[in-house]
């Protein structure tokens, strides 16, 4: 029982510590971070065979693995947003799959040089008898390589 208590004792010091360092490290994004222009994917859907079990945060920079994870959605009357992959990358959040209406709105998008910070916020409805997964894909100008960006992802 002692050892469990101090295994117990020493994860929860580890998971504060990583927390410091990520808040460390999100103030110092904020420092000088500016609202950056972005546009919501709207006409897309996620594959069914995308694993949602489980929130996935995305940064996405060529169509091939966009298209891993979206398609165009049949529509009447509106086309998927266009995407310029050689301008733009996309973020997106993917919720785990739900049985609630659930809307992910994207709040705020700042940049400072290397960081992206990308608020949205989750409005959750009443319970159903069908299920989906709610994501917000969000298409960015390339300023920086994507992948070289550290993105923080906030949910309010």
């Amino acid at each position: 029982m002692k050892k469990f208590s101090v295994f117990i004792a020493l994860i929860s010091i580890l998971m504060l510590c990583c927390q410091c360092t990520t808040s460390k490290e999100l103030r110092q994004a904020k420092k000088g971070a500016k609202a950056v222009p972005y546009v919501v994917l709207d006409n897309y859907f996620v594959r069914n065979n995308v694993d949602c079990s489980n929130r996935q945060r995305l940064i996405i920079d060529n169509e091939r693995d966009f298209d891993a994870f979206f398609g165009p959605a049949a529509i009447m009357g509106g086309l998927p947003t266009d995407i310029n992959w050689k301008k733009q990358f996309v973020i997106a959040v993917l919720l785990p799959e739900t049985n609630r209406p659930t809307m992910v709105n994207p709040l705020e998008v700042k940049q400072s040089p290397g960081n992206i910070i990308f608020k949205y916020q989750v409005i959750r409805g009443t319970k159903t008898s069908y299920s989906l997964v709610p994501f917000v894909a969000i298409a960015l100008n390339r300023a920086e390589d994507p992948q070289q960006l550290e993105v923080f992802f906030i949910e309010k």
